[in-house]
């Protein structure tokens, strides 16, 4: 039967037809013709003209015989081909075919010359398959096939001969495999190789003989295997080698010349090994290296020489390693490093003259240190610097000059330190500083001039410190500011001049202070601001013209304060508020019209207050709540009051005492539910709202009874 079908396959024949399938979509007069997961089990009519065909994602089981010619393009990525290619040990005759996908076909074997019909072939992807070994002579014919993708396959071993007739192969993809074995001599022949991947695999050891024939590689990728260490014969052959990832293997040690040979060398990743040292002569010979990659290691010192001979490196990544202190003159020979990542260390102390001749760096990483103290003189010969990370040490002063010659920084991170002391110019000098972090620090004061001359700055976080009082425009000369973050601080008190100059900000942060007061005309300058939050303070009232200035902001976030009532032009100015908090404050009523303003507010949020059922003043909040439904952001309720004369009605054998402030009306009483007709209808009361309640509460009262 199975040989019944194999010859009935062998006979098949499509038609060439002008029409383009029912089934598919065709472009450019029918040259591409589209049938990508139409559930297809068998190659459909194409037009005669046709050269690329898309046919990925079907069910389609066989190839036919004759038909396909014209074809340069065939993607059959996602089908049923693993029985053809086994029993059909030749690729059907497309001698135009240059590009074939055959990804995922659920391929296992393949047979010596399978592909040699098709001579002008320059891709071939059999990627995520089940291939476990690549025969000899697999490739014959193949003059011309540049690309060879064997991705997530489950190859074990690469046997001399399986890239044999591929004379031009330049680029061979093997990661994500079981590769534990290369025979010596498998790469031979393959002479124009310039890129080699093979991440991913199950490689122990290499040896001058497994990469013999390479001398044309370019890029080599070993990403994720198993290797301990790079033998200095190993990489002998690769003299024209400008790419080496060595990442996530479990190296433990680099012999004194192990890449002495790699004289083009650009590039060498060894992060996530187990590296321990790094030895003076391990990285000889790498002059033209412009990236070394030794992150995530176990180096816990390096010997002073160490980078004697790389004198073009660019970037030198040593994060999360194992150092405590480094040679003073360590980068001496590094003139043109332009990156240096040393964060997530242990260094404590960085001596005098470490950084002196990196003139041309750009960015310094030192964050997550054990570093204590810096000397003013050693940032001075870092002109072109405009990254500085510092966060996550143990800095306690900033002292005068530490930032003096570093007139092209743009951003500096402070964050997580402990300090207590700023000299008041020590940021004089950063004219194009935008970003400036400080936060969570044990800064107490500011000084009036401190941020004096930052007049590019964006954005200041001070926040998480102990700052309780503002100098007097402090920040006037910060006209480019758009966000400014205060909260966890000690702030008691706001003023006209505490934000003066900031006409750009939009967004300002004073949460989780002690605020009792704001002056009127505080915000009166933010003509920009968007978002005001002033959540948990201890607020009791806002001015009427507080937030008039401040037509521009959408959000203003008044949760966790001491606010008991809103008066009726509180929001006045506030046209295009989208967000609106009040939650968990002593609110008990809301006069009458507040809410008016607000003609774009999308959401509000009321609960956790105080809400009085037996104010005059609730008749507004809870019509406005009943009418606007769709904007609350939580269930508001309200409370009775068991002191006034409404209440008293349920202080009875029915009703006892208890029910005061603290006991919440019956969940079918929210808040919206005292919404009297007349209210609604004006939002303003014209029958004494007392009145509604007395008569409410006694009819409630009679119906216990």
């Amino acid at each position: 039967m199975l040989a019944a079908l194999t010859l009935a396959s062998l006979s098949l024949v499509v038609w060439s037809s002008d029409l383009c399938p029912p089934a598919c979509h065709c472009i450019q007069n029918q040259n591409s013709v589209a049938c990508q997961g139409k559930g297809l089990d068998m190659i459909p009519e194409v037009p005669g003209s046709t050269e690329v065909l898309y046919l990925s994602y079907n069910k389609i089981w066989q190839i036919p015989e004759h038909g396909l010619e014209e074809l340069q393009v065939l993607d059959l990525t996602r089908n049923r081909l693993h029985l053809f290619l086994v029993n059909n040990p030749v690729w059907p005759n497309m001698t135009k075919l240059s590009k074939l996908f055959l990804r995922d076909n659920h391929l296992r074997l393949l047979h010596p010359g399978q592909f040699h019909m098709c001579t002008a072939l320059t891709l071939l992807d059999l990627s995520e398959n089940l291939i476990e070994y690549l025969p000899k002579g697999l490739l014959h014919g193949l003059a011309k096939l540049q690309t060879l993708v064997v991705n997530f396959n489950h190859i074990q071993s690469l046997q001399v001969g399986g890239l044999d007739g591929a004379l031009t192969l330049s680029d061979l993809h093997l990661s994500h495999n079981n590769i534990t074995m290369i025979e010596e001599g498998v790469f031979q022949n393959s002479t124009v190789l310039k890129k080699l991947i093979m991440s991913r695999n199950r490689i122990t050891k290499l040896n001058e003989k497994i990469l013999r024939g390479l001398g044309g590689l370019q890029r080599l990728d070993l990403t994720g295997n198993r290797l301990v260490t790079i033998p200095s014969e190993a990489l002998s052959d690769l003299r024209n080698l400008t790419v080496l990832y060595l990442k996530i293997n479990n190296i433990t040690d680099l012999p004194d010349g192990c890449f002495s040979f790699l004289n083009l060398l650009v590039e060498l990743d060894l992060r996530n090994n187990k590296l321990t040292t790094v030895s003076e002569g391990s990285l000889r010979g790498l002059t033209m290296l412009r990236v070394l990659d030794l992150s995530v290691n176990l180096i816990d010192s390096l010997p002073s020489q160490v980078f004697s001979d790389l004198i073009n490196l660019e970037s030198l990544d040593f994060y999360r390693n194992r150092l405590k202190s480094l040679p003073w003159h360590v980068f001496s020979p590094l003139t043109n490093l332009k990156q240096l990542h040393l964060d997530s260390n242990k260094i404590s102390v960085l001596p005098d003259g470490l950084f002196d001749s990196l003139w041309r760096l750009t960015e310094l990483q030192l964050s997550f240190n054990l570093i204590s103290q810096l000397n003013p003189v050693l940032f001075s010969n870092l002109i072109m610097v405009q990254n500085l990370y510092l966060e996550n040490n143990l800095l306690k002063q900033l002292p005068e000059g530490l930032f003096r010659e570093m007139f092209d920084l743009r951003e500096l991170d402070l964050n997580d330190n402990h300090i207590t002391f700023m000299h008041h110019s020590v940021f004089h000098d950063l004219v194009k500083v935008n970003q400036l972090r400080l936060s969570n620090n044990n800064i107490s004061t500011l000084h009036p001039d401190q941020f004096r001359n930052l007049t590019n700055l964006k954005e200041l976080k001070l926040n998480g410190n102990h700052i309780s009082k503002l100098p007097p425009s402090v920040f006037i000369n910060l006209s480019n500011l758009t966000t400014l973050d205060l909260s966890k601080n000690c702030l008691l008190q706001l003023s006209a001049s505490s934000f003066a100059g900031l006409s750009h900000l939009k967004e300002l942060r004073l949460n989780f202070n002690q605020l009792q007061s704001i002056d009127f005309n505080t915000f009166h300058f933010l003509s920009n601001l968007g978002k005001l939050l002033l959540k948990n303070n201890s607020l009791t009232t806002l001015h009427p013209q507080l937030f008039t200035k401040l037509t521009k902001l959408t959000e203003l976030n008044l949760d966790g304060n001491k606010l008991q009532l809103l008066q009726s032009d509180i929001f006045r100015g506030l046209r295009n508020l989208h967000k609106l908090g009040l939650k968990s404050n002593q609110l008990k009523a809301v006069k009458s019209r507040a809410f008016k303003p607000l003609k774009k507010l999308h959401v509000v949020w009321l609960s956790d207050n105080l809400w009085d059922c037996t104010s005059s003043h609730i008749g507004y909040i809870s019509c406005w709540v009943k009418m606007h439904g769709g904007k609350l952001g939580d269930q508001p309720v309200c409370y009775v009051n068991s002191s006034s004369p409404s209440a008293s009605l349920f202080n009875s054998s029915v009703l006892t005492e208890d029910l005061a402030w603290s006991h919440r009306v019956k969940p079918d009483l929210l808040l919206q539910h005292y919404c009297t007709a007349d209210a609604a209808s004006s939002f303003e009361p014209t029958f004494p709202l007392r009145m509604l309640s007395v008569l409410f509460w006694a009819h409630i009262a009679v119906r216990l009874t």
